[in-house]
């Protein structure tokens, strides 16, 4: 291998590195019918809450986006997709106020108000009871894989200056996790 060769190769290494040490996991995935509902239950971690923290503080909003899938398994054929939504929620910070708001993009309630960071990235980070589908859209004894993808942005608002401060502050502007999946039937 010739020297010209070796930093090129070592900028591959460190970025190959540095990306898969800032990957999102999902944990604790699972489905639970409840009443005419299935419910999704899972939550987030491994993600820099220190990077978070300080993006906040400087006016970037942070956006959770979860992918949702379920496919109907079938033996011989491809498996059908039946559903498919995202589910995002944004983090901003109030500095006048001091306090930390949490809210689900399309949803008709109000955004919701947490006192510490760490409470806000635990509201958005967890998807506990979320409302699926109606359970009479899946079969009984049939056998369905849910898939889920997660992935948190940062997002500057408005103006020329808040895009400066996120490019020369903060590196990256999006961490994923990798799809996590579930075979259930009911």
């Amino acid at each position: 291998m010739s020297l010209k060769k070796l930093p090129i190769l070592a900028l591959i290494l460190y970025f190959l590195g540095a990306t898969s040490a800032l990957a999102l996991k999902v944990r604790d995935l699972n489905v639970a019918p409840y009443r005419d509902y299935l419910l999704l239950y899972a939550y987030l971690e491994d993600f820099p809450q220190e990077d978070f923290r300080e993006a906040t503080r400087h006016g970037l909003g942070l956006s959770f986006t979860f992918h949702i899938q379920i496919y109907r398994i079938r033996r011989f054929l491809r498996d059908e997709k039946i559903f498919d939504q995202e589910i995002t929620r944004v983090v901003y910070y109030d500095p006048v106020k001091n306090i930390y708001y949490v809210q689900t993009v399309g949803a008709p309630e109000a955004p919701r108000r947490a006192p510490s960071f760490r409470q806000a990235l635990w509201l958005a980070a967890n998807l506990e009871g979320i409302p699926l589908m109606p359970l009479v859209r899946l079969q009984p004894k049939t056998r369905y894989r849910l898939k889920l993808k997660a992935e948190v942005r940062k997002i500057a608002r408005v103006g020329w200056p808040k895009k400066i401060i996120r490019f020369l502050l903060f590196k990256g502007e999006s961490l994923e996790s990798s799809w996590t999946s579930l075979v259930f039937s009911l």
